[in-house]
C-alpha cells in the first residue's frame, strides 16, 4: 500500500508535543503546534501577493 492510499484512508494523525496529543489532518505536513495555532486563533488563508514575492526576490538577488 503506497503512501497516497494510506494518507486516503487515514483522514487525521495523532500528533505529540509537550501539551499532549492532538489530531491534524492526515493530508498537512505541519505539525501539533501548528494545529493548535488554527485552533486556538483566527487565522485566515491570506496569501503574499505573486508581485511581492516576485519584488523580494529581485531585492534579495540584487543585496547578495
Amino acid at each position: 500500500m503506497s503512501f497516497k492510499e494510506v494518507v486516503n484512508i487515514m483522514e487525521t494523525r495523532i500528533e505529540y508535543d509537550s501539551m499532549g496529543p492532538v489530531e491534524v489532518d492526515a493530508r498537512r505536513i505541519y505539525g501539533p503546534q501548528t494545529q493548535r495555532s488554527f485552533n486556538n486563533f483566527k487565522i485566515g488563508d491570506h496569501r503574499i501577493p505573486i508581485e511581492q514575492i516576485k519584488a523580494l526576490a529581485l531585492v534579495k538577488k540584487h543585496v547578495l
